[in-house]
């Protein structure tokens, strides 16, 4: 019990830590409504359990054989962050270059916000190397499968519960109407940070060679 909680207190921490997935839950909770910020949240959980399962299954020694994998998985996952972040960008340069009034409401751009979450935690392949780390205890030879499964279960429920938590918080009407006024400036910001993001899984791949 002791070695669970002291798990899930990593990931709790790692949780909230600046990234891809709460940059994209920030925004979109000030911004959409909370059906539409929950389905990102479950994509980023179905994130999780693929990575958490893959990890369980001992990806982490596939990948440390054959670099070229976590390398090509890398490289497509800053062209799907850089595209984000260049379309967010665009969004906040396209306000400052219209008449700016605060009692009409944008047009709500339909788009898949589950897939979204998916992709978006999908792209950092190094959750891989973050959840072997963690895991190391659990990955022992001297682990029960039952802890395997059990980490399984729990981790992805802890995702869902604890940026449900952070949805909540940031989707109240007050943070609501500061993202209203500026708007335009967190899109930039944000565009900006994706685009870091990517060019920071590039780097790390141009540092292999």
């Amino acid at each position: 019990m002791s070695m669970l909680l002291t798990i899930c207190a990593l990931h709790f921490i790692a949780q909230l830590t600046p990234g891809p997935d709460v940059l994209l839950i920030a925004k979109s909770a000030a911004a959409n409504r909370n059906i539409d910020t929950f389905k990102i949240i479950l994509g980023i959980t179905v994130g999780v359990v693929v990575w958490v399962v893959l990890t369980l299954l001992g990806f982490q020694v596939l990948i440390e054989q054959w670099p070229w994998i976590q390398q090509i998985i890398m490289v497509l996952g800053g062209i799907f962050l850089a595209r984000m972040g260049v379309a967010m960008f665009k969004s906040g340069l396209a306000s400052f270059n219209q008449s700016t009034d605060l009692n009409d409401e944008r047009p709500v751009q339909r788009q898949n916000y589950f897939l979204l979450g998916l992709m978006t935690n999908l792209s950092n392949p190094k959750i891989v190397i973050y959840f072997s780390s963690v895991f190391s205890l659990a990955l022992s030879s001297n682990a029960s499968n039952s802890l395997k499964a059990e980490l399984a279960f729990l981790i992805p429920l802890q995702t869902i519960l604890t940026f449900s938590l952070l949805m909540f918080i940031l989707s109240r009407p007050k943070i609501k109407q500061i993202y209203q006024y500026c708007s335009a400036y967190i899109d930039l910001i944000s565009g900006g940070l994706f685009m870091l993001f990517a060019i920071w899984l590039w780097l790390d791949v141009w540092r292999t060679f």
